[in-house]
């Protein structure tokens, strides 16, 4: 297994659902996604890959993702609109993200202090990064994310080719019986903002809400016994998703106190 380093410059391309993808991998565990590989064809499935973010007009720039490469490299159009009309095609792979953030991990900065000998801020995708330091990068992001792999023992080949794409993992299950408990103690009312989906859109929104798992299933890595009362919490969907636009998530009460300050 070999790492890649992937590049974003977002005064090239601009990453309209970056947002959407950052609480997709914080509350499902993951986002599937293709990125391109600049001119790299040795790239397999089930390399690994890290992300930097870097430009000349961008700010806040340095590591913001990792994850898994889910094929080799294919030809699709360019990225950049003006060479896909002339025809022009750049090499791609299906990417899966396990940890995703819009705000660096690990800044350029320090990545030069510490790994000085290789070069982060190639304007081309796919370098690959020597062993002797992506293992000890790889310390260092277990360490800011508190996040470890759960697909360490996935078999690549379940994967699909097509569209849509899919892939056979094992997740962690929710308790549908503790949510049902935690709905009977808490009510239909968000947590934070009060909102109630039946209010709202009445009988379409009867029974409704998402609940929140106040320490995520993917931070424990095992089973556990959910306590409904203490672990678990009813929030509307626009604060979920507020919940998790960071890895680790925003606490209740964290949430509540942004809320209180732009009413």
């Amino acid at each position: 297994m070999n790492t890649y380093l992937l590049i974003w410059n977002p005064s090239k391309w601009k990453w309209n659902y970056l947002s959407e993808a950052i609480v997709k991998v914080n509350t499902e565990g993951f986002f599937v996604d293709y990125w391109s590989c600049g001119r790299t064809k040795k790239i397999t499935k089930g390399d690994r890959f890290y992300l930097m973010k870097l430009g000349y007009k961008t700010r806040n720039k340095g590591l913001i993702a990792s994850g898994i490469i889910l094929s080799k490299p294919y030809e699709l159009p360019h990225w950049d609109e003006e060479q896909a009309k002339q025809g022009k095609t750049a090499l791609r792979v299906d990417i899966l993200f396990e940890v995703l953030s819009d705000i660096p991990i690990i800044k350029d900065e320090e990545l030069l202090e510490k790994f000085h000998e290789f070069s982060w801020f190639s304007q081309s995708s796919g370098i690959r990064i020597p062993s002797n330091i992506a293992n000890k990068l790889d310390k260092i992001w277990k360490e800011r994310t508190k996040k470890d792999s759960i697909f360490k023992n996935v078999n690549w080949e379940t994967f699909i080719e097509g569209n849509p794409k899919k892939i056979t993992i094992t997740t962690y299950k929710r308790n549908s019986y503790a949510k049902r408990v935690c709905l009977e103690y808490y009510g239909y009312d968000c947590f934070i903002c009060g909102f109630n989906f039946e209010k709202k859109f009445g009988r379409l929104g009867k029974g409704f809400i998402h609940v929140h798992h106040l320490k995520p299933l993917s931070e424990i890595g095992r089973e556990y016994e959910i306590n409904p009362i203490k672990d678990l919490r009813p929030v509307c969907a626009n604060c979920h998703a507020m919940l998790h636009r960071r890895n680790p998530p925003y606490s209740i009460k964290e949430l509540k106190e942004i809320l209180d300050q732009n009413k």
